[in-house]
């Protein structure tokens, strides 16, 4: 992607932009590289691993691994074209050379849920361009976010150590003589450093070589030019888009096929607030819009290892609830403590592992599971006898709880309310249900659901409505705005051309968003005791109303928004969670699931708008049965008309 980034320089205290930085992974793990060559967070072997290198919650004791040239330079970051493979480009009066960056991957790897565990986790290719210029390489490493001793030491040429039931070492094409290391490259040589992980007391050493590095490079960029080529989106934001496919990518778990929130822990809402939390956890709400942005564009093959997961965390017996979180290997728990020892990132404590939302009540998670079955069913998946076991508690658990209050989609960490949200998704849950239920001839209580699904609808439209308001409101009989309530468009609980929900859309872009671009998530009221009174605007919101805006008919406008968006990503093209109202300065964790999968139901929305010929799916209709083509063994097969929802809600 021809996508570049200037120089930047870290702040007196020693901390970069979060939009400074890079991406790269191997769904299992992630790593953030600066734009100064420096990798600031690894966790190993897992996302949820404690970090090996935590400099960006920490920039004195969170441990890094920078490899950059000395004196002055210019350094420019890029990924290479359509991959996760990531390029630092250093130029400066003495030559050019460049740092490939990638984990690798093989579609076996992924696919296959295997490992090859004699391959490293992480490379750094270096190569010099042009003339001759000295680098230097500081690897200092902070196990276990910085509470364990550094036993890194070198030997045989190889800089590695215990931590804890693991092995870590890294190696390079040079000998290795210590953690602080000056070298030259000229023009034409090439270096390449890895990081491998085994078990504690057995050193993975193997033969190594610049060459070696570059086979790597090339089975890992194939791997993704594969992937990223079943992308069936053909729209005029194809860049923007494949880059949050590929970051979507990232966030999934290859060996059970879970799916995270963010890879990150604990980057600020607003800097120096205590809104810090850890994301590196399976959100079934994420989980599922995720899945619906990769069926938006024709990436089937994630949702048939996500279905492999639900029946991994076995869904099919809930009791009074299921969990809202889950670990990668589908437990659900992930108790929350803090890191006394990390002073957060530019000092917003606490940093935190594990995430106590886990015990939240969040009724609309039912709504998004069902949605992301009747997706699975609508791009050509089989809801067969053993899933629907496991789906059809829980559309009785929307049934039986949708008229209790709860903490919803936001989770306040105050007390529970009657959100419309919640309410909303609880009718998706019953609706999809019933749906699935009818067209697969799966067993179900036809008339209780059918009048629970009509009950939800009425109540929704009698007490979500605010007439003083114009607008569907946060709570029933409410008086504050939510932009969640933007969801309404996008589930088709009411038709494109209500004017109620013409009217919500104004009233959240004219109340809610600064300057019509950045979205809060609603207006805060006196009992609301579950954050600060400020925080930044949640740029999944703001692509929800462009998104929104595109379903109502006002195109331009919609264009307009997305395109002023997409400019408030990082010059990589990742985005946050949040973006300050006034800075434009990304906030929270890093990528956020959240955010792009936003950032592609809008495109494709936009898209079908402008194009009148797209079908139901966001695909041209005419160009269906010519880009039909099979996605990992999976031929895409049409929309089923009796699964596709209609304009009209069903209430009957």
């Amino acid at each position: 992607m021809p996508v570049t980034q200037g120089t930047v320089h870290r702040s007196a205290h020693g901390y970069l932009p979060i939009s400074s930085y890079g991406l790269i992974g191997d769904c299992r793990s992630a790593a953030l590289v600066g734009a100064d060559g420096s990798i600031d967070w690894l966790c190993l072997p897992r996302f949820d691993d404690a970090s090996l290198f935590g400099r960006i919650l920490d920039a004195r004791r969170g441990g890094y691994w920078q490899i950059r040239p000395e004196g002055r330079h210019v350094a420019k970051q890029q990924y290479r074209d359509r991959s996760n493979l990531l390029r630092t480009v250093y130029s400066m009066s003495s030559g050019v050379v460049t740092v490939l960056d990638f984990m690798p991957v093989t579609a076996p790897e992924v696919e296959g849920k295997a490992r090859a565990r004699s391959e490293p986790r992480l490379v750094r290719l270096i190569e010099c361009l042009s003339g001759q210029v000295g680098l230097e390489s500081i690897i200092d490493p902070a196990p276990d976010y910085g509470r364990a001793p550094n036993r890194f030491a070198c030997s045989a040429g190889h800089f590695h150590g215990d931590i804890g039931s693991h092995h870590f070492c890294i190696q390079s094409s040079i000998p290795l003589v210590g953690a602080h290391q000056r070298f030259t490259i000229t023009a034409g040589e090439t270096i390449a450093f890895s990081l491998r992980v085994s078990r504690a007391g057995h050193c993975s050493q193997r033969q190594w070589s610049a060459a070696h590095a570059q086979r790597l490079a090339r089975d890992t960029q194939e791997y993704w030019w594969r992937w990223i080529g079943g992308c069936t989106y053909d729209g005029p934001f194809q860049e923007h888009v494949w880059r949050s496919a590929l970051a979507l990518k990232l966030l999934t778990y290859a060996p059970t096929g879970a799916i995270i929130a963010a890879p990150t822990t604990s980057l600020p809402e607003r800097i120096g607030s205590h809104h810090n939390y850890d994301y590196r956890f399976t959100w079934l709400r994420d989980a599922a819009f995720t899945l619906y942005a990769f069926f938006q564009l024709g990436l089937i093959h994630e949702a048939d290892a996500f279905f492999k997961w639900l029946r991994l965390i076995g869904l099919d017996h809930p009791k009074h609830d299921i969990p809202n979180l889950y670990t990668l290997d589908g437990r659900a728990t992930a108790p929350e403590s803090t890191l006394d020892n990390l002073s957060g990132y530019r000092g917003s404590r606490p940093v935190r592992i594990g995430n106590a939302a886990a015990n939240q009540l969040q009724l609309d998670i039912y709504g998004e599971l069902l949605d992301s079955a009747y997706l699975y069913a609508r791009f050509g998946g089989e809801i067969t006898a053993a899933m629907w076991d496991e789906l059809r508690p829980v559309v009785e658990l929307a049934i039986e709880r949708w008229a209790e209050p709860d903490r919803s989609i936001w989770e306040p960490r105050g007390g529970d309310q009657h959100y419309t949200y919640s309410k909303l998704m609880c009718w998706v849950a019953v609706d999809r249900g019933l749906r699935i239920a009818r067209h697969f001839k799966l067993p179900h209580r036809e008339r209780l659901w059918v009048k629970t699904r009509r009950e939800i609808h009425s109540t929704i439209q009698k007490r979500g409505w605010n007439t003083h308001l114009g607008a569907f409101t946060q709570t029933l009989d409410g008086d504050t705005l939510d932009a969640a309530v933007l969801r309404m468009s996008q589930t088709r609980f009411l038709p494109d051309h209500d004017v109620r929900m013409k009217k919500t859309v104004a009233a959240v872009g004219a109340q809610l968003s600064d300057g019509g671009v950045l979205v809060r998530r609603y207006l805060r009221s006196p009992n609301d005791q579950g954050r600060a009174s400020a925080e930044g605007s949640f740029l999944m919101c703001s692509f929800w109303l462009a998104d929104a805006m595109a379903h109502i008919g006002e195109l331009d406008r919609a264009q307009s928004l997305f395109e002023r968006l997409l400019a408030l990503g990082s010059p990589l093209g990742l985005f946050a969670e949040e973006a300050d109202s006034v800075t434009g300065d990304l906030l929270g964790n890093y990528p956020q699931a959240f955010t792009h999968l936003a950032l592609v139901g809008a495109a494709v929305n936009i898209e079908r708008a402008r194009n009148h010929t797209l079908g139901e799916r966001g695909l041209p209709a005419r160009k269906v049965a010519a880009r039909a083509r099979p996605s990992h063994g999976r031929l895409i097969q049409p929309v089923s008309k009796h699964l596709a929802p209609s304009r009209k809600p069903r209430n009957s």
